[in-house]
């Protein structure tokens, strides 16, 4: 099994071109619209006080922002200098920027990757150097002005290929030439990230609830020897199921492909209701997850949840989109801000990553490791697994040989205690089967 190990060090925050100070997980959220939000009257508060969204979001922990860039907008909205003020803002407050390069003049997702209007008669030669050019010219702008990603998108849910047909996958278009033609638009973004800077590349589908149909767009792509770093994916509940599915992505993805997985996107509710006349899209019963009910606290306790699966980071998509007197909201109720724009809180649930040795998993087939990573002398591993995970717990090295076995006791909470072993990444395996990488670093 191969790993990257000075990528995955510098993901931690241990190298020269760290995105993680003091080796934290992304604790990020995806403010493309603020600036719009403000523009429309949107006014938020942290205690009855109006300040800054980007303030009082990074004070509840978060250290990191998403931005979106279109080529050549439809709507007055996420060009370059829509960017450029955001990641200004974000890095004036000591937040990272991570740059979502939607390779379309409005929207991309799995159910259209439009190519932008300057790109549309172009031959695939000719829109491989336009995807470079647009790539490398993006970054070179967030760097002059002082505010370098530190991670890049190079696309938007792209589980169906991007720049539509050229660059098209699945249905009838999956076949060989297709996977072809994605792989070399993805090949010269990747260049172009590489040329321009030390951001990490990330690739990005929204299959959060699709173990299988997550495999089948990273097996098609494995042939290639892609460039890139980390894996980004999308989960939101009431659109790609129960928890238990999303753990189970997480878990295939990152022992098949040997890369870190962030939650690039996600969000819950914390009312039903509305707030204008603006059609919500999420607000039935059956959008709720048992156990998580659609209030304040039950969106805390969903984030806190989705916290035990996740090391590597989760940005909360549009926290700031609210209702506002002068701009509708379909999401005012998945928000990390109220109907009056106080904040919630599930921002401090999103901003407080780290468990508690106190905490027990909820679910009876959780498994959570912590710290993870664990630097090698200075603390040991805890492994907390919840009833009925009791029996041989194995410990495995990237070359598939078992290196470590311990009996995990019969109780509501059982802390196994790991120490001895060399730097590097290894794979916990619980006798339930249920696996998660363990990094451990000098």
């Amino acid at each position: 099994m191969w790993f990257n190990y000075r990528i995955f060090a510098c993901l931690l925050g241990i190298c020269a071109i760290a995105p993680l100070a003091n080796s934290q997980p992304l604790r990020c959220a995806d403010v493309s619209m603020l600036d719009e939000l403000e523009r429309g009257g949107a006014v938020y508060t942290s205690q009855n006080l109006a300040g800054d969204a980007l303030r009082i979001l990074q004070e509840n922990g978060l250290n990191s922002i998403r931005l979106r860039l279109f080529h050549t907008p439809t709507e007055r909205r996420d060009g370059l200098p829509d960017v450029l003020e955001l990641a200004r803002r974000g890095h004036d407050l000591n937040l990272k920027i991570i740059l979502n390069l939607h390779y379309s003049d409005t929207w991309a997702d799995p159910g259209t990757q439009q190519k932008p209007s300057a790109w549309s008669q172009l031959s695939e030669s000719l829109l491989r150097d336009s995807v470079y050019a647009h790539t490398y010219q993006a970054i070179q702008a967030l760097k002059e002005q002082g505010t370098p990603p530190i991670i890049v998108q190079t696309g938007n849910e792209i589980t169906t290929g991007m720049l539509w047909n050229t660059g098209r996958v699945g249905g009838s278009f999956d076949v060989p030439v297709q996977w072809d033609k994605l792989a070399g638009l993805l090949s010269s973004a990747a260049k172009a990230v590489r040329d321009a800077g030390s951001a990490l590349i990330m690739l990005h589908i929204d299959r959060g609830g699709d173990r299988e149909g997550a495999r089948w767009f990273f097996d098609n792509l494995e042939s290639y020897a892609l460039d890139y770093d980390l894996i980004g994916i999308s989960y939101y509940p009431f659109w790609h199921g129960p928890l238990d599915q999303f753990s189970e992505v997480i878990r295939e993805l990152e022992s098949r492909y040997s890369k870190p997985v962030m939650l690039i996107e996600t969000a819950y509710p914390w009312t039903l209701a509305w707030n204008d006349n603006t059609h919500n899209g999420v607000g039935l019963p059956e959008h709720v997850l048992p156990g998580y009910p659609a209030t304040p606290d039950g969106q805390a306790a969903f984030i806190r949840r989705l916290w035990e699966h996740v090391s590597s980071g989760i940005c909360y998509w549009a926290p700031e989109y609210i209702a506002a007197p002068n701009f509708g909201s379909p999401w005012e109720n998945l928000a990390l801000f109220d109907f009056k724009g106080e904040v919630l809180p599930g921002a401090s649930a999103l901003g407080a990553s780290t468990p508690t040795q106190s905490e027990v998993p909820e679910s009876p087939y959780a498994l959570s490791l912590f710290p993870n990573p664990a630097r090698i002398g200075e603390s040991a591993v805890n492994i907390q697994l919840a009833t009925p995970s009791c029996g041989i717990i194995e410990i495995y090295n990237q070359l598939g040989q078992r290196v470590r076995t311990q009996e995990a006791l019969c109780q509501n909470s059982a802390i196994l205690s790991v120490s001895g072993l060399p730097s590097g990444m290894y794979w916990v395996r619980t006798p339930e089967m249920q696996t998660l990488p363990l990094f451990l670093i000098p």
